[in-house]
């Protein structure tokens, strides 16, 4: 590597550090703003208190049980603060790791790391009680681990992704894929690496299986969709709410332009073939079961890859419009029932954007005083409050204050089945 090669390389990993230390710090504020705005907090305490009172009852089908227990023991040592410092943890790491697989194919990560941390949804994940993160970033480690050949801890990091979030099992198999695809040689290896992936992830879902009685009841789910055209308007709706519409026509605009070089990108590039499976996977999920649009996170690391590595200037194009959203986003339509829609009525509002909203949502959960006594009502009351309260960033409509709503009357079940709209 020539002397030229060389600065350029100690440029990018600085630019790629500072990145991560500015989305860090951006969120050490919200370390005294509560446990953040997901729905399943309460649950995930009451789950991982269960563990040591040797009755556990997993927060959610299937159970994310070292999730659960890592949360509540972290809880139990600095509240709320402790909790979200470790997910802006698990964000840095994240964050730290796609740089390190870009610059392995010989990219600047700038852009990538551009289009990821600027997302609003990025910081609300990396500032909450959720496994979202934990899980990408166990699933990049175990990437890292592979490319040196490392095929037990790519193994043992692939499967406690996998117990820590369920669906994850699609991206690893999705980078899996991508490697054989071009490889038949790695067989053997990746052969090792799925054996020690399936063992870390059957472990982990021993609790579970032993909480219903030895059974497989703990992978259903109570959940029921009316149709098809419900779950594409919960799916539309909520990938707006997740992208904005400016990164959306951003990225449509992109990807006619990019299709020429597919076939190009995808015999040349890992990174490619991984981010293209991956994003199949999380977007038909989602098409399935769509639910909270932190369950999109996977997908803004895999469009990041594609656009990241192909346009540098679109790629921050993508990542303005992502920044948009944080100030203002749009919503399109108002449910017939919320939580339980089936239809919905055109409605289209400007609204205060996803960072703003969560913010505001956060301060009012604040306002209302310390937080219940883990398995209470009102806990259940207060994770579904302050979720209630971020909907209207996809729910056009009013919406009822925090300690006013039917919360309880419209909380998932004690397993954390729910159907949000």
């Amino acid at each position: 590597m020539s002397a030229t090669d060389t600065t350029q390389a100690r440029l990018r990993t600085k630019r790629s550090a500072q990145v991560v230390l500015a989305s860090f710090l951006a969120g050490v504020p919200a370390m005294w703003w509560g446990y953040g705005t997901d729905i399943d907090t309460a649950n995930v305490l009451r789950a991982g208190r269960s563990i040591f009172d040797g009755d556990y009852q997993l927060s959610r089908p299937p159970g994310n049980f070292p999730y659960e227990i890592t949360t509540y023991v972290l809880d139990s040592i600095g509240g709320a603060p402790l909790i979200v410092f470790a997910s802006m943890v698990s964000a840095a790491v994240a964050l730290l790791l796609l740089a390190g697989l870009v610059r392995r194919e010989g990219h600047d990560p700038l852009p990538v790391l551009a289009v990821v941390a600027l997302s609003p949804w990025w910081w609300v994940a990396s500032t909450s009680t959720g496994d979202y993160l934990v899980a990408v970033a166990l699933v990049l480690g175990g990437a890292h681990a592979r490319l040196v050949d490392r095929s037990v801890i790519a193994g043992v990091c692939f499967g406690l992704a996998i117990g820590i979030r369920a669906s994850t099992v699609g991206l690893v198999a999705a980078w899996l894929l991508a490697e054989l695809w071009r490889n038949r040689g790695q067989l053997p290896a990746l052969v090792r690496v799925s054996g020690v992936t399936v063992a870390v992830g059957v472990l982990c879902f021993v609790p579970a299986w032993l909480s219903a009685d030895q059974s497989f009841a703990f992978v259903t789910t109570e959940t029921q969709v009316t149709s098809l055209t419900t779950l594409v308007g919960r799916w539309g709706v909520k990938n707006l709410a997740f992208w904005g519409p400016f990164t959306l026509l951003a990225l449509a605009a992109w990807f006619f332009r990019w299709i020429p070089s597919l076939r190009s990108a995808w015999v040349d590039s890992l990174l490619t073939r991984f981010a293209l499976i991956g994003l199949v996977w999380v977007e038909l999920v989602y098409l399935r079961f769509p639910w909270k649009p932190l369950h999109l996170l996977p997908a803004l690391v895999f469009v990041a890859l594609l656009v990241g590595r192909s346009e540098r200037r679109t790629a921050y194009v993508v990542a303005g419009g992502l920044a948009l959203n944080a100030v203002v986003t749009l919503t399109i339509a108002a449910p017939d029932v919320p939580h339980r829609a089936t239809t919905g009525d055109l409605d289209i509002q400007l609204r205060r954007g996803v960072l703003i909203t969560d913010i505001d949502c956060r301060l009012e959960d604040s306002a209302l005083g310390e937080w219940p006594a883990i398995g209470s009502d009102e806990a259940y009351d207060r994770s579904v409050g302050i979720f209630d309260c971020q909907t209207q960033l996809w729910r056009s409509g009013p919406r009822m204050p925090i300690d006013q709503g039917d919360a309880g009357a419209r909380m998932f079940s004690t397993l954390g089945t729910h159907e949000a709209e």
